[in-house]
């Protein structure tokens, strides 16, 4: 195990490991109530739950979700797990905003309109705060840009590339920008809000293969098909 409990994340005792070791204080019962599917959503439920307690939302606040890939779809859960009204959705894919509406989103595609100018329209000056779940450059503006005065970003994505954005968007608004990675210890709370119907997986797991299906039905899929959100693999 790492020393500093990163169990998995950059490299070594990852969930394809033969045996993996963890401190006890970092293994949760999963109760007779959560499948092991269901249980299998509890890491990534973590990262979304996180993203949204390490923000300043407040029930009833509005929000915005750049980005409605397994983890996006993950915050929108999130968000209504944690009193949001009006959750506004960002995404290109057909399959992945019908997701979003599903989970009880208002989707946005961002070819057919300004989806900024929309969001301000609909709120009455722009989200309380968004979460930027691309890690596309150009969307990071616009994210910051959907926010009302005072808003917050918080950025939830890992970018492989520079991303401009200009400054006195952030600073003439008076708007905060923040970010995560990963998550503390919210693997209790995630399993709690499992239990009351959140983060469900017979909406969000979208294929099931064996393990020496993981690469060309796994990796290779995930990059190909838009329409896969989560794929499960077994072990059989």
């Amino acid at each position: 195990m790492r020393s500093d409990g990163l169990s998995g994340l950059g490299g070594g005792g990852g969930g394809f490991s033969e045996y993996v070791t963890a401190a006890e204080n970092m293994v949760h019962s999963i109760p007779d109530s959560i499948s092991y599917e269901q249980g299998a959503l509890v890491e990534p439920s973590a990262v979304a739950l996180h993203a949204v307690r390490q923000s300043k939302l407040k029930v009833g606040d509005t929000a915005a979700v750049f980005g409605a890939g397994p983890i996006g779809l993950l915050v929108i859960e999130a968000l209504k797990a944690s009193g949001a009204s009006d959750i506004y959705v960002v995404e290109l894919s057909e399959e992945r905003k019908a997701k979003a509406a599903e989970l009880g989103a208002i989707v946005m595609d961002p070819t057919q309109f300004n989806v900024v100018e929309e969001i301000h329209e609909r709120t009455q000056g722009g989200v309380n705060v968004a979460y930027e779940v691309t890690g596309v450059p150009r969307v990071l503006q616009q994210a910051i840009d959907s926010t009302r005065i005072g808003g917050e970003l918080m950025i939830v994505s890992i970018f492989e590339q520079e991303a401009p954005i200009h400054p006195n968007s952030i600073v003439m608004k008076e708007r905060t920008v923040n970010g995560i990675i990963g998550y503390r210890d919210v693997f209790p709370a995630v399993i709690s809000l499992m239990e009351k119907g959140f983060f469900p997986a017979d909406k969000l797991v979208t294929k099931r293969i064996s393990l020496d299906e993981v690469v060309d039905h796994g990796f290779e899929a995930l990059l190909r098909e838009k329409n896969q959100v989560k794929i499960l693999v077994k072990a059989e």
